[in-house]
């Protein structure tokens, strides 16, 4: 996707980033305890996407996988808030979702997710480092 400043990728040294998959509709990123995904500009996110998410989480941190999910959206995408029901059909949980943003627009795709994400509150920050610290993926020197 190229150099964005406020990519997790470029924002953390690189000890602290273990997996990088650069996808076709975006990047994932895999950290000790956190799945970071940064969706390109324009993307409708949806089930199928997430699908890839998970096969990936499923490889990197096991089948039975429980870590935090950021959504650190640094583009503008469309969320398919509708089909987190079908992550929770899968028995599936979170240890936290939360979700940084960079201007207005995610704001009011949050007010709409929350609608549909049934298994707990969705974290937003306004800024990388603090959800990084919230999901225990800071300090790192």
């Amino acid at each position: 996707m190229g150099y964005h400043p406020n990519s997790v990728i470029n924002f953390l040294p690189d000890k602290a980033i273990k997996e990088v998959h650069h996808l076709d509709f975006g990047d994932v990123i895999f950290l000790d305890k956190t799945i970071v995904t940064e969706i390109k500009e324009g993307i409708t996110y949806g089930w199928e996407k997430g699908l890839e998410v998970i096969s990936l989480a499923e490889n990197y941190y096991g089948k039975d996988f429980y870590v935090n999910y950021l959504a650190n959206r640094i583009y503008d995408y469309a969320v398919i808030a509708q089909d987190w029901n079908k992550f929770f059909e899968q028995n599936r949980q979170l240890r936290s979702f939360s979700i940084v943003t960079h201007g207005k627009t995610g704001t009011t795709n949050i007010a709409i997710e929350r609608l549909f994400y049934k298994e707990g509150n969705i974290m937003h920050f306004t800024d990388l480092k603090t959800a990084l610290e919230y999901t225990g993926n800071l300090p790192y020197s």
